[in-house]
């Protein structure tokens, strides 16, 4: 095998307590590399790739040790390309203090879209986000949209290229009976099945669904809704079963525990309709989910939605209010026409536009052009300062 051509060590930094880094790593070792994630904190089960991990310090001894074997962990392994998932938080800056280059940087929607910090973001946050994309080889945004919004951090748009890495579809081709046994075992009652599968916190619009569920139900009334708890804040789950109360539905919701992601083709096999209406968003993993189970959807309007479906042709897009949702909802509950109009037209769509090995290796292809690309090195100082400002990180 040529130089251009030889397997690469990659070395990924991302949070192991969801998919997205296990996933997105274990594709880039199917295609003959090694991958080894370093993170902090628990990890999801996981296959294809290392992983080395320690506990989240909680205090500034714990948090000397983890820097110092975080690092070890990078440089042992010797990478020949250092990949961060999310452009900012503790694990970004350990990144930064490393040095390594060439970087590659995903950028995941939050770090970038300031309202989805809903004012927690100190000025150290910001700080590490526009370190990270200033200091990055490569940057890779998962929608045209999302690009725009890392153009306000600085005029980086040469270096950063649009992935949306999406899913391994054929895992997510809809199988009735595997749903049934699903539903059978969360004991979800007869009747159609409406999924918020989406994290249970203000951000994602939960309560809308909540509220455009009596309307639902008015139509449909053995409808079922399951809300994910999926990192839930409890105060605002909490504030979703009071209104429950209140609307006279609670016996219509179902609060399910996480689903783990190797099950995640059963959920969207025994529901019959996907909603995801939060309020700033990239390009959701559900999204790609549910056009592969053909698993109809009901979306906000959001630009970057709009680069990859269509309102009627793939999904059904609603203002984000109860009554727009609840007239989605019911018209792909009642119009089995259209349903399975967005059904055919989803699978197709994100067949073409969003198959995790054919992303990977365009991925694989930007790995090499910074490898190619003569580079300079990290200044001591800044990352001096990037490794105290681990201390006044929120995330």
């Amino acid at each position: 095998m040529n130089e251009s051509g030889r397997p690469l060590r990659v070395a990924m930094i991302g949070n192991g307590a969801t998919v997205h880094a296990l996933v997105r790593g274990a594709a880039i070792a199917a295609l003959g590399h090694r991958v080894r994630l370093v993170t902090l904190g628990p990890v999801l089960p996981h296959s294809g790739l290392e992983v080395r991990t320690r506990p989240i310090p909680r205090n500034p001894i714990a948090g000397v040790r983890a820097f110092a074997s975080f690092m070890r962990d990078l440089r042992e392994f010797e990478p020949d390309i250092l990949h961060v998932h999310y452009a900012g938080g503790r694990l970004g800056s350990l990144a930064l203090a490393s040095g390594l280059r060439p970087l590659v940087v995903t950028v995941m929607g939050g770090d970038v879209q300031p309202e989805q910090y809903m004012g927690r973001a100190t000025y150290f946050d910001h700080r590490a986000t526009k370190r990270l994309l200033a200091e990055a080889d490569v940057i890779l945004a998962c929608s045209e949209s999302l690009r725009k919004d890392i153009g306000n951090y600085g005029a980086w748009g040469s270096k950063t290229e649009t992935v949306r890495w999406g899913i391994e579809t054929e895992r997510f081709a809809r199988n009735p009976a595997r749903g049934a046994a699903l539903r059978a075992a969360l004991a979800i009652p007869r009747g159609p099945v409406v999924l918020s599968p989406r994290i249970l916190q203000p951000l994602y619009n939960i309560h809308l669904i909540v509220e455009a569920m009596p309307a639902v139900l008015a139509r449909n009334p053995d409808a079922t809704l399951l809300v994910s708890r999926y990192r839930e804040d409890p105060a605002y789950a909490e504030r979703l079963r009071l209104r429950a109360e209140q609307l006279g539905i609670a016996r219509s919701i179902h609060f399910m525990d996480r689903v783990d992601n190797a099950m995640m083709p059963d959920l969207m096999s025994m529901t019959n309709v996907v909603v995801s209406v939060p309020f700033s968003d990239g390009m959701p993993v559900t999204l790609f989910e549910s056009l592969a189970s053909e698993t109809p959807i009901v979306v906000g309007r959001l630009s970057a939605y709009e680069e990859l479906v269509r309102d009627g042709e793939e999904v059904l897009m609603a203002d984000l209010d109860a009554p727009s949702i609840a007239g989605a909802v019911s018209r792909l509950l009642e119009d089995e026409t259209l349903a399975a109009r967005l059904r055919a037209q989803g699978l197709a769509r994100v067949r073409g536009a969003a198959s995790l090995p054919d992303e990977a290796r365009r991925v694989e292809s930007y790995y090499r052009r910074a490898l190619a690309a003569p580079r300079g090195t990290s200044a001591l100082l800044p990352r001096v300062l990037d490794a105290v400002s681990l201390g006044f990180k929120r995330g």
